[in-house]
């Protein structure tokens, strides 16, 4: 037994171009595109902060969640360690 299986020009063509070859660049193009992220590293590096020096770090956002129950309003708001505690009661 055979199986014909047509298929349209369009998907036909979206899978021929999986197939084609990537794009060539130049041994020069190429050069520069790593000494471009090789710089950029560098500069990455140099405006990194110690690891000790917490007081120019940025502050940490507060969380809220939005919950909603069978019987609630919305727009209740609740703290993460609420809403921890919460998922606990319902595992319980």
């Amino acid at each position: 037994m055979t199986l014909v299986v047509s298929i349209s020009a369009n998907t036909a063509a979206v899978a021929i171009e999986a197939l084609k070859p990537g794009r060539r660049i130049s041994a020069k193009d190429h050069a520069a595109d790593v000494k471009a992220d090789a710089d950029r590293n560098a500069r990455r590096a140099e405006n990194a902060a110690e690891p000790g020096d917490v007081g120019l770090m940025s502050p940490a956002a507060t969380v809220s969640l939005d919950l909603l129950g069978a019987g609630q309003q919305p727009r209740q708001q609740a703290t993460f360690d609420q809403a921890q505690a919460a998922y606990r009661d319902l595992e319980d």
